[in-house]
This record gives structure tokens, C-alpha cells and sequence, in this order.
């Protein structure tokens, strides 16, 4: 059984190469003309709904803030495609919600707006000013930043707040206490304890004065054992690591620090760690002025995937997306390429990467922003449109548990793996089946009954993603993620 297994992975890498980790996919195009894709939602069928200011092929005179692609990038015509949004996109319950640029709203699966959750301008008590983030909660209750103006009288909330609840129905919840300051708050991330790290062009919260971030209560009041020194800047992106410290992406002035920072990193009360790297000098692709940082992603046991409108870091080229160790120094092990390409629009040049998102069928990465063209490196496709398909990458995977099928160790791998049924496994025939990056089936084979370990040698298997998944009679079908490393 053990040369039937080798057989099936190497025969299984030779029908369908694996491609390196975040290599262009250039299978994957897109119809949009112009102007910049702002936000992205995966689905499970492999389509893929976007959000931003975009034309299309099919849509040559008008614009459109809403749409979804099929699996090739191609424009979905069953989706309504529509003026329902512009910005950041969050699933909810098999639908989701997106910004606009000043509310929120909940939209359908077809693209047709939830008429369960109103207009949020349609509250009397409220009425949309300069929008900002939002957060949804699990039960589809929203608190949403920005600056707004709400006239309600009965409970004393009148003139112009940024932190605002709103029930799961679209309507001001007449239940929280809203919070004021003095400008917007442009950026929102919830915390594992519910408290929230806010981000904006403010210097009080209030009456209090306050850092470009800080950190809230679950309920909106101020934390007062978090204070940063960032007086110049905001936060566009951050991240939270498991021992509290926090690494963001922005625009940022310190005190005491004479440069202008774009990638930082904060101890848990807030102040600046000096241990990491927070000196990545970056210019925009033109060579002028400061390059906004807009999006940071981790890349578990790497670092960080950090993204935006620069053109290089450090000096080295990086076209809107590069990667980061977890002492802030840029690395070369991926995005070495040119990247993004610039995108002229009425007489202005664009080249950004705004978002990246993990494919879950696990099968790669979704990037998209505002750019003609992408090279990775390796290859230079100068028709790619706003967004892109990239190979995959997983070093996350969990260590197995006695509670599945059967278990790959260790996981990621580079010259041999450990297939293990577990010991709990009917006694039956079983089939494996190996998918590739892709999610196309490339191999099966019948294995017999047997609980011995069987030891892989994957010396002469090309480096990538695999899923191997074990199909038997009667019982449930067990799938485990095996990376290959270089």
C-alpha cells in the first residue's frame, strides 16, 4: 500500500503541476474596464461578488458599485448588478453586508437589497453625514463610524456623533449610548473581548483627548489604560497578535519620531515597540510623496502580507503588495515581482492593491484594487483588471486530532509525510481523492482496509497545495489540507 499511495501524489503533481505560492493565476480574468474594485467576498461556489466604482464590458456607459464574477472572473448576469455599494464587504447568514458611502446596507443573495433592513436614512432619528467603518455582530445588529447627525430628542442624542448602533432591522438602537468626538473615525476592528480599536483624524473622544488609535469598552467608553502617541495619521488596517501586541498599517506620527511611519507595531498599552521595525521606508509608484498602507493580512509563521499604493519599500520594487517578517523587515520570499501595474484614469494614474482575501475553497488568494496588469515575478500578464487570482498558500493547517479520519504529519511538509487512519475508522474499503490548487480532482485510488501508518516520500513531489480527502461506505467523507514546501 505504500507504493500505491507515493503513486497516486507524484502521478497527482505530474497531471496538474502545482504552481508556486502566490503566482498569477492567469486563467482568471476580468471584463472591468476601470475605475478601482474597493472590497471582496468569496463565495463557496467559487464566485465572487465585488464592490468599488467599476465598468464593465456589458455596462459601457454607466457605472456600477455592486456585482459578482463567475469562477473565470467573468461578469455573473444573474446577479443584480447595481449601485448598491462602493465599499467594504462582510457575510452575514448566507448574505452580506456592504458600505456605501455614508451607510450600510444588507444585501440578498440575487443583489437585491434586504428589505428587512431599512435604508438606515429612513430612521428619523438619523441622518447620514460622512461615512466611515462598521462592524456587524452575529446577530446582524451594526455600529457604524464616521461623523452623523442624530435628532433624537427622547433620549438626549442630538447633533453630530461617530460611533452609532443600529438594530438588526436597519433602525437607530435606541438601546446604546452613542459616541461623539471631535472629527471622523474612519477604521473599526472588534476585539476577542468585544472592546473595539478605533482609527481616525481625531484628538478627542469625548471631551478626552485621545491617540489616532485607541480602544474602546464593548459599550463605546474610552479605555483609559490604552494610550498611544500618535498625534499626526490614522489606522487603515491592523491586526492583533495572540500576545496582545498590535502591528497596523497606515499614516503615523510619533512622538519623538522624526520619520513618517507606515507599518508599526504597539505594545498592549499602546505605546510603540521598539524591538520591531517601524522604519519601512516606502514611496508611491511615481516616486512622489507618501504611499498609503491600507491592508495588512497574516501570513501564519511568516509574517504579514502588507498591501497598498506604493511602488517600493526600502528601495526594492514592490507594486502594491509585499511581504513582511515578524520583526517588520521586508522579505523576498514572495511578491518580488513588479506587482501592479499603473491605470490611467482621466488623466491621473492609479496602481494599488486595496484588498487580498483567501480563496475558501483553498485553492489560493483574491487581490483587487486599481491596476492594468500584474507580474509576479515569474510572469507578466498585462491583461489582468482589477482583480486577480493568485496560487495558494496555507500554513496554518491544525495539528490532526484523534477525532478525524485520518491525519497527515507534519503538516506543512517538505520531504516526507505520515498518513494516519484513525484508530476509530470503519474497517472498509476506502478512496482517496487528491485535489489540486485548483480544486480539480486529479487522482483517485481504492486503498484497502489497514490502520498502519504509511509513510510518504514526497522528496520528488513539486512544491504546493494539496487535498487529500478519504471517501468510505457508510461513513462521512474526511478531507486534510497537505502542504508541500520547498
Amino acid at each position: 500500500m505504500r507504493y500505491v499511495v507515493y503513486t497516486w501524489l507524484v502521478l497527482g503533481a505530474g497531471v496538474a503541476m502545482s504552481q508556486a505560492p502566490f503566482d498569477l493565476d492567469t486563467t482568471y480574468r476580468t471584463g472591468i474596464t476601470r475605475q478601482h474594485v474597493n472590497s471582496l467576498l468569496p463565495l463557496s461556489d467559487g464566485r465572487m461578488v465585488i464592490s468599488g466604482r467599476m465598468r464593465f464590458l456589458e455596462f459601457p456607459l454607466n457605472d456600477k458599485l455592486l456585482a459578482r464574477l463567475d469562477v473565470d472572473g467573468v461578469l455573473d448576469p444573474s446577479f443584480n448588478t447595481s449601485n448598491l455599494g462602493g465599499g467594504k464587504l462582510t457575510p452575514w447568514n448566507n448574505i452580506f453586508y456592504v458600505a456605501t458611502a455614508q451607510t450600510v446596507r444588507r444585501i440578498l443573495a440575487d443583489g437585491t437589497q434586504d428589505p428587512s433592513f431599512i435604508e438606515m436614512n429612513m430612521d428619523p432619528y438619523f441622518s447620514s453625514g460622512q461615512g466611515g467603518d462598521y462592524h456587524v455582530y452575529p446577530d446582524g445588529r451594526v455600529v457604524m463610524t464616521g461623523l452623523h447627525l442624530l435628532s433624537d430628542t427622547v433620549r438626549g442624542f442630538e447633533g453630530f456623533y461617530s460611533l452609532v448602533w443600529f438594530a438588526n432591522t436597519g433602525y437607530l438602537d435606541t438601546t446604546r449610548i452613542h459616541r461623539y468626538c471631535d472629527n471622523t473615525i474612519d477604521f473599526i476592528h472588534q476585539l476577542p473581548d468585544s472592546a473595539f480599536l478605533l482609527s481616525g483624524w481625531l484628538n478627542t473622544y469625548e471631551g478626552q483627548p485621545v491617540g489616532r488609535i485607541f480602544r474602546v469598552q464593548p459599550g463605546g467608553a474610552l479605555d483609559p489604560n490604552f494610550h498611544t502617541d500618535i498625534h499626526w495619521g490614522q489606522a487603515y488596517d491592523l491586526q492583533v497578535q495572540d500576545d496582545g501586541k498590535i502591528v497596523a498599517v497606515g499614516l503615523f506620527l510619533v512622538t519623538g519620531v522624526t520619520d513618517t511611519l507606515h507599518m508599526i507595531r504597539l505594545l498592549p498599552d499602546g505605546s510603540l515597540d521598539s524591538t520591531f521595525n517601524n522604519h519601512l521606508r516606502s514611496v508611491y509608484f511615481d516616486d512622489g510623496g507618501y504611499s498609503a498602507w491600507v491592508g495588512i493580512h497574516p501570513l501564519p509563521g511568516v509574517g504579514w502580507i502588507v498591501h497598498g499604493g506604493f511602488s517600493s519599500i526600502d528601495e526594492e520594487v514592490r507594486g502594491g503588495i509585499a511581504l513582511v517578517d515578524t520583526a517588520g523587515q521586508l522579505l523576498d520570499t514572495y511578491f518580488d515581482g513588479a506587482g501592479c501595474g499603473v491605470y490611467e484614469y482621466m488623466g491621473s494614474p492609479y496602481a494599488s492593491v486595496e484588498s487580498i482575501i483567501p480563496d475558501p475553497l483553498g485553492s489560493g488568494y483574491y487581490i483587487c484594487g486599481a491596476y492594468h496588469g500584474y507580474d509576479d515575478g515569474t510572469t507578466n500578464d498585462t491583461l489582468q483588471r482589477f482583480v486577480s487570482r493568485l496560487y495558494g498558500l496555507d500554513v496554518g493547517i491544525a495539528e490532526p486530532t484523534p477525532n478525524v479520519a485520518f491525519s497527515l504529519y507534519p503538516n506543512p511538509a517538505n520531504e516526507y509525510v505520515t498518513l494516519q487512519r484513525a484508530s476509530t475508522s470503519k474497517a472498509s474499503p476506502r478512496t482517496l481523492e487528491v485535489r489540486d490548487a485548483f480544486g480539480r480532482v486529479v487522482r483517485t485510488e481504492r486503498i484497502p482496509q489497514a490502520a498502519d501508518p504509511i509513510r510518504l516520500d514526497l522528496r520528488e513531489v513539486p512544491p504546493g497545495l494539496y487535498v487529500v480527502t478519504l471517501l468510505g461506505q457508510g461513513v462521512s467523507s474526511a478531507s486534510q489540507r497537505l502542504i508541500v514546501q520547498p
